[in-house]
């Protein structure tokens, strides 16, 4: 095949030579690249599918090291306002074509990259951009209030779901104080600040663990006071003591003192705890954080399988029937403190 040489200034024929690319934008890509070089003046040569496909290579790998934001990314950000590539365009401030360009492969600076993926994140810088586009005439009224409008009503949304969850566990798990729940009414703001707490103080607390820790915080507190903290109510599980009715799952998402994060491991899916930092420890009294401390010290160290080995050794789990509640008069016994 051939192509146009500006050197010979004539049509020629051309070979491939790979050469290594070591380095794109600063970022280390160890690579290789395609150059077809002219047969008859040896000068570098521009071929369109040649480059294309070098940078398809390149591009994928400096999207991964560099941490690019993806095509797909964008255009979800645009569904979900119901927005055109112009209006994103004239509310980010950038060229005309730029995220037209974004969108079918081109590949952004990482200055641009990581701009768009903040107002991804983060909702409200988005929103104050749009409020900023339209005080500058950069966007039309229309499109300004379908967006703020969007916002609001997500929000909402989000707020009607997380008030649901609130109201459905209270449901669930409120009971009259008795010995199945350390004769201590729920408390779910309280459970919340405290679940919070836990997270900030222990690194990679999976639910599984969590509900261990909430488990003997409660007996510690009965065993020292004769009254649970929470009011939570728990039952034999196979992996120990749990939350009845497995209503942790429930628990984990609420998001307003916390976050869950499921992920994959070897040995399956899990969910993590991640604290928002923002927890309230007014409702907690002195001598309640000090049985909270205590228990975040022992366990601290020690993985989920030795959480739930250690929880087995315990009267409360040993001498209940799988699904029954634990009584809170196991307290009494409690080996971790031993």
């Amino acid at each position: 095949m051939k192509v146009y040489c500006p050197y010979c200034k004539k049509e020629v024929e051309y070979k491939i030579e790979k050469r290594d690319l070591k380095e794109f934008r600063g970022i280390e890509v160890n690579t290789f690249e395609n150059v077809a070089i002219c047969n008859e003046c040896n000068q570098d040569l521009y071929v369109n599918k040649i480059e294309d496909v070098n940078n398809e290579r390149i591009y994928q790998i400096y999207r991964e090291k560099a941490n690019i934001i993806k095509a797909e990314d964008i255009i979800k950000l645009r569904k979900k306002y119901d927005i055109s590539q112009r209006e994103l365009t004239s509310i980010l401030g950038f060229g005309k074509m730029t995220i037209n360009r974004y969108e079918r492969g081109g590949l952004p600076t990482k200055s641009q990259s990581d701009y768009i993926k903040l107002l991804i994140e983060n909702e409200d810088e988005f929103i104050e951009k749009v409020k900023e586009a339209y005080e500058n005439n950069n966007i039309t009224e229309k499109t300004y209030k379908k967006i703020v409008a969007e916002g609001q009503e997500e929000n909402i949304g989000k707020k009607r779901v997380q008030e649901n969850i609130r109201r459905y566990l209270k449901e669930v798990l409120n009971r009259k104080p008795d010995i199945y729940n350390g004769y201590k009414s729920l408390d779910l703001e309280k459970v919340e600040n405290i679940i919070s707490y836990i997270a900030s103080k222990v690194k990679n607390l999976t639910i599984t663990s969590l509900n261990k820790y909430l488990w003997y915080i409660d007996m510690l507190s009965f065993n020292k006071r004769a009254v649970a903290i929470t009011g939570l109510t728990y039952q034999n599980q196979k992996f120990g003591p749990t939350i009845v009715y497995k209503k942790y799952d429930e628990l984990s998402l609420l998001d307003d003192k916390y976050q869950r994060e499921d992920i994959e491991t070897e040995n399956g899916n899990t969910t993590k705890i991640i604290s928002n930092e923002n927890f309230n420890l007014d409702k907690i009294n002195d001598s309640e954080k000090e049985i909270i401390d205590t228990i975040i010290k022992l366990l601290k160290n020690k993985n989920v399988t030795d959480i739930s080995e250690m929880s087995h050794r315990e009267d409360g789990w040993k001498k209940t029937k799988r699904f029954e509640q634990i009584s809170f008069e196991y307290a009494m016994n409690l080996k971790l403190i031993k």
